[in-house]
C-alpha cells in the first residue's frame, strides 16, 4: 500500500534539506527552489495516497485520514490513481464499480484493502447486480472483503466479485457467500486468486475464469456448496480466438460439496496439483476433475495433474473425466470413488495419456461407461504400471468419514509416489516439505516421518479456544506449545497464545508438541476469520 510517509516521505525530507542548504548559500534562488519543490510534490509518482472509508464517514471529506474518511468506497474509487490504496474499515457497504477508471502499474497497484475482518459488501455496485466490479482497468488488488448475498433480481448471472477486460488483477483473502457466482473473470491475463472462500453460489461456480485468460494462478482457496463447479475455467472460442488458456496453475485448493470439483476446458501447458477434492457431484452426476473440450478451441493439452486427493461419492461419476484432450500427465494422485462408475474415464478421444503412481479403484472406462475395464486390463493397455489398486478406501486415510484425508498409519500411499514430480510439487497441502521419506507420498498430504517412528502421541487432550482477538491452546500438560505456520508453510510464531488481530483471513497450521520433551502430538488446521 502506498503512503505519504514511506518511501515518498523520505524523499521529501531530503528535498527539503537540500532546499534549506541552497537557500543559505544562494538566497536569490529561494522562489525558484519553492517552485521546484512544489513540482516534485505534485508530480512525483512515489507520492501514493491512502484514502480512508468508514460507515460514518462523509463523502464531502478529504478521505486522507481516518477522521476525515469517506462514507462510500465509490468516492475513493473515482479518485484513486496508480499506487494509491483504499482502506475500508469494518461495516456494511454498497459495492464499488472500478469501470474504465485509473489503472495501476507494476509495483504501483491500486489496492482495495479491508482494515478489519468485518468489511461487508451487501449491496450491488450499481452496475447490474455485481458486488464489486473491475472492468477496463489493470493492476488492481482486492484484499479482505466479505461479499454476502448480493441478490440477482433479473437472473442474469451476476457476481460477487467481477473482473473483465482487466489484466494483472489480484483477489485475495476475500469471502463471497450466497451470490449467483462467487469470483468471476473474463479476458483477464495474469489473474491471481488466493486464500479466498467462495461458497453457496446459487447460480453457478465458486471461482470462474473465462475467455482466453492466460497466466492464471488459483491457489489456497476454499470453494464449497456451490451449485456448479468449485473452480471453473473455460476459454470460449465462441467469444473470440484463440479459445485456449495457457499457463494455468491450480494448486492447494479445497473443493467440496459442489457439482464438480475442478471443471477445466481448453487449458494448455498447465498444472493442477496438491488439491483436495471430495464429495463433489453427489446426486448431480458430476466429477472430481473434468478435462474437456466444451466451447474451447480444443480439449486440454499438456496438463500435469500431480498429487491431488480426489474422492467422489455415490451418485457422482468419476474421479477424473477426460474428453478430447492430449498429453495428460496424471501422477501421484489418490483417485477413489464410491460411485458405481469408478475412478477414471479417459475417453478414447484422448491421446497421449500418461498415468502412473496413482491409487485407484478397480473400474475404468474409455467410453463414458458404455463398457468398463478392470485394473489388470487397464495396466495391460500400458497405463498406471506402478499404480496401486485399493479395495477399501477408508484404509488410506486417517478418518475419511470425518473428512480428514491425511494419510492413515501404514497407508498404501506412504512413500509410494514418484519423485519425478519434485520440480513442481515441493510441499504438501499443509505446507509440509516433500518428500519426508525415501519417496513422495501419493495424494495432497505428505505424512510426517515422525508418525512412523512412534514419536507421535495421539492420546493427549487439548483444545483451541478462540475469541475475537486471540487463539489459545489449553491442556492439562503445562509445557504444551505450538508452532504456527501459514497455509504455505511460512513460520509465524510459537507459544500457547496467538494474537489474531493482524493475521489475514485464512487457514493456519499448528504443530503441537511438548516444549521440554519435544514429543510431537500432531498437527491442527484452523481457519482464522
Amino acid at each position: 500500500m502506498g503512503s505519504l510517509h514511506t518511501p515518498a516521505g523520505k524523499i521529501l525530507k531530503i528535498i527539503s534539506l537540500w532546499i534549506l542548504i541552497l537557500q543559505i548559500k544562494f538566497p536569490t534562488m529561494k522562489y525558484l527552489l519553492y517552485f521546484l519543490f512544489a513540482a516534485c510534490l505534485f508530480t512525483n509518482p512515489l507520492l501514493a495516497i491512502n484514502y480512508h472509508v468508514k460507515p460514518d464517514g462523509n463523502d464531502a471529506n478529504s478521505g486522507l485520514s481516518f477522521a476525515m474518511a469517506y462514507k462510500t468506497i465509490q468516492t475513493a474509487t473515482n479518485k484513486a490513481k496508480a499506487g494509491d490504496s483504499i482502506l475500508v474499515y469494518n461495516g456494511f457497504y454498497k459495492g464499488f464499480d472500478h469501470f474504465y477508471k485509473a489503472s495501476g502499474s507494476p509495483g504501483k497497484e491500486i489496492v482495495y484493502f479491508a482494515m478489519g475482518n468485518a468489511v461487508v459488501i451487501n449491496q450491488t455496485c450499481g452496475r447490474g447486480f455485481d458486488g464489486l466490479n473491475v472492468e477496463g482497468s489493470d493492476y488492481i488488488e482486492v484484499n479482505g472483503f466479505k461479499v454476502y448475498a448480493i441478490a440477482d433480481a433479473s437472473g442474469s448471472g451476476e457476481d460477487g466479485i467481477r473482473a473483465v477486460l482487466a489484466n494483472h488483477i489480484t483477489v485475495r483473502n476475500c469471502t463471497v457467500d450466497s451470490c449467483y457466482r462467487g469470483i468471476f473473470t473474463g479476458y483477464t491475463d495474469d489473474f491471481l486468486a488466493e486464500n479466498n472462500i467462495c461458497k453457496r453460489s446459487y447460480g453457478e461456480h465458486g471461482i470462474y475464469v473465462s475467455n482466453n485468460s492466460d497466466r492464471v494462478i488459483i491457489r489456497y482457496n476454499q470453494c464449497y456448496n456451490n451449485k456448479a463447479a468449485g473452480i471453473q475455467l473455460n476459454p470460449d472460442l465462441s467469444s473470440g480466438a484463440p479459445g485456449i488458456s495457457i499457463d494455468v496453475k491450480i494448486y492447494n485448493n479445497y473443493c467440496y460439496n459442489n457439482r464438480i470439483g475442478l471443471n477445466l476446458q481448453g487449458i494448455y501447458y498447465s498444472e493442477v496439483y496438491n488439491n483436495l477434492l471430495y464429495n463433489n457431484g453427489s446426486g448431480n452426476g458430476g466429477n472430481g476433475i473434468t478435462l474437456f473440450h466444451g466451447d474451447a478451441a480444443t480439449g486440454c493439452n499438456h496438463v500435469k495433474v500431480f498429487n491431488n486427493t480426489v474422492l467422489v461419492p455415490a451418485g457422482s461419476q468419476w474421479a477424473i473425466l477426460a474428453i478430447e484432450s492430449d498429453s495428460l500427465f496424471v501422477m501421484n494422485n489418490i483417485l477413489l470413488s464410491a460411485s458405481p462408475k469408478g475412478s477414471l474415464d479417459i475417453e478414447s478421444s484422448c491421446t497421449n495419456y500418461f498415468g502412473d503412481y496413482n491409487l485407484l479403484n478397480d473400474k475404468m472406462t474409455i467410453n463414458q461407461g458404455s463398457s468398463y475395464i478392470n485394473f489388470a486390463n487397464w495396466q495391460a493397455l500400458g497405463h498406471d504400471a506402478h499404480s496401486i489398486l485399493i479395495s477399501n478406501n477408508n484404509n488410506v486415510f486417517l478418518n475419511a468419514p470425518a473428512n480428514d484425508f491425511h494419510l492413515a498409519n501404514n497407508s498404501p500411499a506412504w512413500n509410494a509416489g514418484s519423485n519425478l514430480v519434485s520440480t513442481l510439487v515441493q510441499v504438501d497441502l499443509d505446507g509440509r516439505k516433500r518428500p519426508q521419506g525415501s519417496a513422495f507420498d501419493i495424494g495432497c498430504y505428505e505424512q510426517a516421518e515422525a508418525t512412523k517412528t512412534k514419536h507421535f502421541a495421539n492420546d493427549l487432550d487439548y483444545i483451541f479456544i478462540e475469541n475475537e482477538n486471540i487463539l489459545q491452546i489449553q491442556s492439562e500438560e503445562a509445557d504444551l506449545t505450538a508452532d504456527m505456520f501459514t497455509f504455505t508453510g511460512k513460520y509465524i510464531s510459537s507459544g500457547a497464545v496467538f494474537e489474531k488481530t493482524n493475521l489475514p483471513i485464512g487457514i493456519y497450521l499448528f504443530r503441537i508438541y511438548n516444549s521440554k520433551s519435544k514429543i510431537l502430538y500432531g498437527f491442527k488446521k484452523i481457519l482464522i476469520k
